[in-house]
Order: C-alpha cells, then structure tokens, then sequence
C-alpha cells in the first residue's frame, strides 16, 4: 500500500548490498552464480559468504576447515578490494543521479535522503524502487533496501527483507516492526549497553521506543541513545551527512601474519607493509596526517601501543617510519612471539591546508611529492606493490604454510576449488546486456 508525504516528515534511504564481497565476485565471473561462494583465501578465514553460503549457516570468522566439513563443494576466492572498491563507487555513483544528498556509510552500504522529491504519481516509495532496480541491473548484486523517516528506522527497514527485498516503515507502522527487533540488534546499541537495558528490562527496539523521557533521565540513558530513541520513534536526529568530499576521520591499516614469529626484522617489515598501504591511502584521499600511531600484537593477544605527533602533517612513509622506528626498537620485546601489527593515521588535514614550518621541513616535504605520486602512477597502472619500500620486502614475498600447501597442490586434486589469482577491473560491470 503506497503511503503519503506526511507519513515521512524526513525520507531516508538505506541501501546494503548483500553478502557484498561474495556477490561481487559473482558479478565478475559468471560461472560462480549460484555457487557458495567465500572469500577471504588468501588469509584462511572468511571475510564473506555468498548468499547460497548464509543458506548453509556459513559465516564470517569461520576457519576453511569448518567450511571444507560443512561445504565441501564451496568455492574460496582471494579477496580482491580494488574491484570491491570500484563497486561501492559505482554504487554511490547511482544512487546519487536520484538523491541530492548521500552518505557513503561503508563499502557496502550508504544513506540517502530524498525528503521532499516526491510528486503525485511518484511516491517516496517509487524513488526508492527505482534506485534499487537501476543497482541490481548495473550492479549485478542484490540489495537490502529500507526506506523510513530516520536513519536508525531505515537499517531497520533494510534488513527486513534480505536478500534483495524493499521495506518501508513509515512513522505510523513503526512499532509493527520494532516488536521483532532485539534491542541488541539495532544499529548504534552494541553489546554492553544491550546488557544494560536488558537489566532494566528492555528486551525490543519497541520496549526501548515507548520509553518516556522520564525514564531516560531516571535511567541516565546519555545523549547518543536518546539519539537511537528519538530515531526508533520516526524523528530524525542524526542527518544524512554527503560524505563524498570529507575529510576521514582516521586511516587505519592492520595485518595479521601467520605463523606468529619473534623474528625482529620480519615483524618490523609486516608494520612497513601497513605504513605504505595507509600512507597511500592517504595520498588518494588528498589528505596528510600529523598523529600517527601503532601496534604489535602478541601470540597471546595482548596489544602494546605507541602514539605519537608528527613534526609536519606527511603522507610520506619515509617520513612516518623516521618518526616510528625509535619507539619501534623500544616497543619491540625480544623473545615475545607476535601474530599482527597496525598503523593508525590521524589528524588528517587537506593536503594543500597543511600548515607551512620555520625550518623548512615542510617545503622539502613538498620536495617528494613528485616522486611519490610516480609511485602511486605505476602501482595504479601496474597492480598494487609494484613499488615498495625494500624493507616491506619480506611481508610481501611471506606466504603462510596453509598459502604455501595449497599453492603446492593442483586445483583439481582440492576438494573445494581456491580460486587465488589477484583480479584487475578495466572497465565496471555495466549490467546485462538485453
């Protein structure tokens, strides 16, 4: 039943695509339609399942052994996020021909608002099917799609009817929904609070959303949950912010080796490998750093951390790696095995905002700049890791024993088939041709 403006003081759009990894390499390679489909193989755990796979009770997180046992016909591929990343682009892309404002949320979903473009004969309703057949047909991948007066409401809208379903919740039939949804499950309440408003017996997103604001003050709910509680009662709080120009918060870049070593050079190598990565991440955004920090993680789990300030906002990683490498040599344990390190770019500025020093270190810094976007042209043209600092050398060339057995065995003598050849988009994928 089609519903009317006034039932959406805001109209808010929410699109996630499904099983989003899997399905894209299924749009890439037509013989893996209908299979189980699992990425993640280059580091022996699931990073996504095809929709074929959810079917089965597979999931992230899960080792390919539990998937040989449970899905010995499944096929496993080596993630590929470049062309993961030019899907989520041309994603935003379209949404965007139909939405004056969009919020690119994550790589497989994003935010919409729509408010006030709807016209007799096209409803908000019509926009949001719309935008959602021109995904599937240019895509080739399904979508969730939620449509409701706020942001919270439209997640949970979005996931109502996954795979590939469209679900509307206007303010009036919120609470039709909200009974189904387990506080735990809505967006923004993570696990901690979950058990804090079970303790005070809230059990739904309903139970939460009929509330008084007397029982938020009594209770001592802070502000980013009267936020969700607003939202879960139709009132949009949180605005759909365009997000295609802004300034990210953060770059983040970890990696986890196996098997865990204690060999100094070859863990200092894994952080090299993670500097270069966020560091050129950094140059595509248009951005420079002037905090930086960094972990290593330990065999047991336990995590030392270093923080520090950066003379001049670079994204050179020669530079972050002078400013590194002496908290490195303290921070490292002789004898302690590790399994993983990170780096953390923060502060970021727009590159042509950094500010200008007394000592010239800026204006050298400018000096480089030639030379590393040479670097980022031939990595582009080339394939990533065609120019790398020597000393990421030995993080690159590592393969993990499970990479170097199955790389010593031919497909077919495999129960399952490991797809391992690293992918290269020319062109996006431009639908089916009729």
């Amino acid at each position: 039943m089609k519903t009317h403006t006034h039932d959406y003081p805001r109209a808010i759009l929410h699109f996630d695509g499904d099983s989003f990894f899997a399905s894209v390499e299924q749009a890439l390679n037509y013989t893996l339609k209908g299979k189980v489909v699992i990425t993640g193989g280059e580091r022996g755990a699931v990073t996504a399942v095809s929709v074929e796979g959810k079917r089965l009770g597979l999931a992230r997180g899960l080792s390919l052994r539990d998937i040989r046992r449970v899905c010995p016909q499944a096929v496993v591929v080596s993630s590929d996020y470049v062309s993961y990343g030019i899907f989520a682009r041309r994603m935003y892309t379209l949404v965007r021909r139909h939405a004056p404002v969009v919020e690119e949320y994550s790589i497989d979903e994003c935010f919409a608002d729509i408010t006030g473009l709807a016209r007799p004969g096209r409803s908000y309703e019509d926009i949001a099917q719309l935008i959602h057949r021109e995904l599937e047909q240019a895509l080739g991948v399904t979508f969730g799609v939620g449509l409701a007066p706020s942001k919270v409401l439209a997640k949970v809208a979005s996931k109502h009817r996954k795979p590939g379903g469209f679900t509307a919740i206007s303010t009036s039939e919120a609470d039709a929904y909200l009974a189904n949804v387990q506080i735990g499950q809505v967006w923004g309440i993570g696990p901690a609070m979950s058990q804090t408003l079970n303790a005070l017996g809230i059990q739904t997103a309903l139970d939460f959303a009929r509330q008084s604001p007397e029982w938020l003050r009594a209770n001592h709910i802070s502000k980013p949950y009267r936020a969700i509680w607003h939202e879960l009662r139709g009132t949009s709080v949180n605005a759909v912010a365009e997000s295609g120009a802004t300034v990210p918060a953060s770059i983040i870049k970890s990696r986890t080796f196996s098997p865990p070593t204690a060999d100094r050079a070859f863990v200092y190598s894994q952080l090299v490998l993670n500097v270069e990565g966020a560091c050129a991440r950094a140059r595509r955004a248009g951005v420079l750093a002037r905090r930086v920090s960094f972990f290593l993680k330990t065999q047991e789990f336990l995590y030392g951390r270093v923080e520090l300030d950066l003379s001049i906002p670079s994204a050179n990683p020669a530079d972050i790696l002078n400013a590194m490498r002496p908290r490195f040599d303290v921070l490292f344990k002789q004898g302690v095995v590790y399994r993983a390190t990170g780096v953390s770019l923060g502060g970021l500025v727009p590159a042509g905002a950094a500010p200008l020093d007394l000592f010239g270190e800026a204006e050298a810094a400018q000096e480089q700049l030639p030379v590393l976007n040479g670097v980022d042209a031939l990595n582009r043209r080339f394939g990533a890791g065609t120019v790398y600092a020597g000393s990421s050398m030995a993080a690159r060339l590592h393969k993990a024993p499970e990479r170097r057995r199955r790389a010593a065995i031919r497909p077919s003598h495999l129960q399952m088939d490991v797809t391992r050849r690293r992918k290269r988009l020319n062109i996006p994928f431009l639908g089916v041709a009729r």
